[in-house]
């Protein structure tokens, strides 16, 4: 059973904190009690307390609550969250926003080089919880779904990971594993730069209720690099037009992955039956699972063409593929048989050369690889 947790006293007296290195920054103050903090005096940890603190000046806003939702639902990059500059770029242009936006802008360049260049973001744990029971309820909408003005926990890789920019924490040494409940905070007015503690903050709570993490993108594929003869990985997709591949009458959807190598040498065909359409929805990125082979140069070439499908049965009927030539490489074609009613969705290329982190684009749907 869910515990709701109790906010915690707050002392009347206030821990001044001088930030450097945003232009317009405002003035952060602390308000606190006795209790221990889960502090690393980093620089990242700095900077991201800074983003906090933004952050929650923008949460006293129901509509900028609602954005953050619609936008994590979507899951642009796997998961519940936000990126910080998503947020910049549709606030830059309104003149009540811009001070905060110019700052947070500073804020970004600053953090990326102390996280590998990752992304600072809001994580929502809460998202997830809304979508289940969205799926649960076909006629719910996002814009009915009640929000209130959130707690923040700073990420807690960030209270850890803060340390290797030349932090400690508040004991003076790097614990092993942060603790499972953090820190949340909340601001005491909009842009005042004043923040204080209310209460700890675990996994539950935060599922159930409305928690804003700040953190930074894991993106752990990021440098990731295919090796000769290394396994790889299709059925890595994201729907961007659900309907346009299968109007919702008619059920679930049935997809068809086909690549080829360089050779023009077919080393997939697999159908994936029958799947579930809240799988998709949102624009959510799904995996259906599909090894397609060790990638080795000397049997598949530099590169492979990947082609979707979504099979509606129909009549026996065949397509020539043609890919044009490109970039010095050969023209192909080849010929699928398939159902009178099915529809291709179109092709591209991948390289071997290609980051594990490349998106693909082809018509009502995106797809990667892994490997």
């Amino acid at each position: 059973m869910l515990k709701i947790l109790r906010p915690l006293p707050i002392a009347a007296f206030f821990l001044g904190l001088l930030f450097t290195g945003c232009q317009n920054e405002l003035p952060l103050t602390q308000k606190t009690d006795d209790t221990p903090l889960d502090v690393v005096n980093s620089p990242l940890r700095e900077l991201q307390l800074k983003v906090m603190v933004e952050v929650l000046s923008l949460a006293k806003e129901p509509q900028f609550r609602q954005f953050v939702l619609e936008e994590c639902l979507k899951q642009k990059h796997g998961d519940y969250n936000v990126y910080i500059i998503d947020i910049i770029s549709n606030y830059k242009d309104q003149e009540k926003y811009k001070a905060s936006m110019q700052r947070l802008q500073t804020l970004v360049k600053q953090i990326k080089p102390l996280v590998h260049n990752n992304e600072p973001l809001i994580f929502y744990p809460r998202a997830e919880t809304i979508e289940e029971n969205m799926v649960e309820n076909p006629t719910a909408r996002v814009s009915d779904v009640v929000t209130s003005e959130p707690l923040a926990v700073l990420q807690a890789d960030a209270i850890t990971a803060g340390a290797d920019a030349g932090g400690r924490t508040s004991s003076g040494y790097l614990p092993d594993t942060p603790p499972l409940a953090l820190n949340g905070y909340m601001v005491q007015s909009p842009h005042s730069g004043v923040w204080f503690f209310v209460q700890k903050v675990d996994e539950d709570y935060a599922w159930e209720n409305d928690v804003f993490v700040i953190g930074t993108d894991e993106n752990v594929e990021q440098y990731g690099a295919r090796t000769n003869g290394g396994a790889e990985y299709a059925g890595i997709i994201q729907v961007t037009d659900l309907n346009a591949i299968e109007h919702w009458t008619s059920g679930k959807l049935e997809f068809k992955v086909i690549i080829r190598n360089a050779s023009n040498v077919e080393i997939s065909n697999r159908d994936f039956g029958k799947l579930k359409r809240k799988n998709f929805r949102n624009q959510v990125w799904h995996e259906i699972g599909h090894s397609a082979g060790n990638w080795n140069t000397s049997n598949w070439g530099n590169y492979t063409i990947e082609n979707w499908w979504e099979r509606d049965g129909g009549g026996t009927s065949s397509t020539t593929v043609s890919v044009p030539s490109s970039n010095g490489l050969p023209a192909i074609s080849y010929t699928v048989n398939h159902g009178a009613d099915d529809n291709n969705f179109g092709l591209s290329m991948v390289q071997f050369t290609d980051p594990a982190t490349q998106v693909y684009q082809i018509s009502f749907m995106n797809f990667k690889r892994r490997f």
